[in-house]
């Protein structure tokens, strides 16, 4: 009977955390396994940003400046429209998806779960003003997806026969930036500017929890479950400097919004069910950052761009859901990121229409939400420590190609690949 009880005992933890040894990065700040499937991409819009590796801070030279860095609007000359659409391929990997053998020795089977959403991601028209550039822009911060499900697994590192309940999740998290930028060109060197507005975000998630892999009504454990609308606001500051004329130096710095959200718990207990609710934190990290561009000639440029995010803040105000009897907000860590993003585009002139070719990578930093508390031979915290594991950083390459058919249209297209995403974007920009 004790064993019964333990092994019931390790279920109820099991279940509420089965999926976070799946992916990473855990992007949230709750201890529900449905968040471990978040994914941030920070990158700046527009398929030539995408296109050389996000490497555009210290260029920033059309629209999409108002999020890249606002200080960049003072190199337009003329009125400017600038459209993006973007596709992006999301790959859960669930590495405890199932498992083969006994107890005292089994192997974890892994399955891939794909996803995707296709969206207008960016748009804003600029007006410049002799030394003021005023703007007004839309930007798609995040639009995520995510469906999986699990058959149930032993847990790693017990050989006492504890299971991973079987899970269902569906998650659908969009965040958009809607606001206005101002910038000011001191001279022609040197150029500051600031974006700001409103932040929106909906979020409809449910995790589902079942005693058997069968995932209908009479064998439900538990659900928990969020359809909720927040907002907060925004704020993006730059400084674009050129000591000499062909090298530029782009500042930045990015306040994200923060958002409160409610979280239902849904316990199936015949003969009526019993919900608790909580209120939890979804702080979309900060950042700050520097970039270099270096144009050898007209036709040739390089950009690196060296980003610091403050995943730190995943864990402010972190609430525990799970034991909280046993584990404190505390017991889990993540650290402060660095992104490193480097690339190059090439024009090659024909007749009047210039054709562009890019190419670059960049690095994505390990940002997933880890236990380091000590486990102290408690039962709960063993678990805790072996569902929140650390991650690892994803490498990504990107190539593009653009279109410069006169001085008052430019067509671009990208793609961004990688292991854990693979996005595609096209933008247009019209110049009046």
């Amino acid at each position: 009977m004790r064993t019964m009880t333990r092994h019931l005992a390790a279920c109820t933890v099991a279940l509420l955390g089965a999926g976070l040894l799946a992916v990473a990065p855990m992007e949230a700040q709750t201890n529900t396994e449905n968040f471990a499937q978040f994914r941030f991409n920070f990158n700046n819009p527009g398929a030539r940003a995408t296109g050389i590796g996000g490497a555009f801070m210290s260029i920033a030279d059309d629209a999409t400046a108002s999020e890249a860095n606002p200080a960049g609007l003072t190199t337009l000359l003329k009125p400017e429209l600038s459209l993006e659409a973007k596709g992006i391929q999301f790959i859960t990997h669930v590495d405890n998806f199932s498992s083969t053998g006994g107890p005292s020795q089994f192997t974890l089977n892994a399955k891939d779960f794909k996803s995707a959403v296709v969206s207008p991601s960016f748009v804003s028209i600029v007006y410049p003003r002799r030394r003021f550039t005023f703007a007004l822009f839309r930007h798609e911060l995040m639009n995520f997806e995510s469906d999986y499900y699990t058959e149930g697994s032993l847990v790693p590192g017990f050989t006492d026969g504890t299971y991973f309940f079987p899970a269902k999740s569906s998650t659908r998290i969009h965040v958009d930036n809607y606001g206005g930028s101002v910038a000011y060109k001191f001279r022609e060197s040197f150029s500051i500017g600031l974006s700001g507005g409103v932040s929106l975000m909906s979020m409809q998630s449910t995790i589902s929890r079942y005693f058997v892999a069968v995932f209908n009504d009479g064998s439900l454990a538990n659900t928990a479950a969020i359809d909720d609308h927040a907002t907060d606001f925004f704020l993006n500051a730059g400084v674009i400097v050129k000591p000499v004329d062909n090298l530029t130096i782009g500042l930045t710095y990015k306040r994200r919004p923060s958002f409160q959200l409610h979280q239902t718990y849904t316990f199936t207990n015949y003969p009526n069910d019993s919900t608790r609710a909580n209120t939890i934190n979804f702080n979309v990290p900060s950042s700050y950052g520097i970039g270099i561009s270096y144009r050898p000639t007209d036709v040739f440029t390089l950009a690196v761009d060296v980003v610091r995010v403050n995943y730190s803040s995943l864990t402010k105000n972190f609430v525990v859901t799970l034991t909280p009897q046993d584990i404190q907000p505390s017991d889990f860590t993540v650290d402060d990121g660095m992104e490193y993003h480097g690339g190059a585009e090439y024009v090659v002139f024909i007749n009047t229409v210039g054709i562009v070719f890019r190419g670059g990578a960049y690095l994505e930093p390990d940002n997933r939400i880890r236990f380091t508390g000590n486990p102290n031979g408690v039962f709960n915290r063993r678990i805790g420590q072996a569902l929140f594991q650390a991650g690892k950083s994803y490498g990504h390459g990107t190539f593009g190609l653009g279109c410069i058919l006169s001085n008052n249209l430019q067509l671009d297209v990208a793609a961004d690949m990688s292991s854990v995403s693979n996005t595609a974007v096209g933008s247009l920009v019209i110049r009046f």
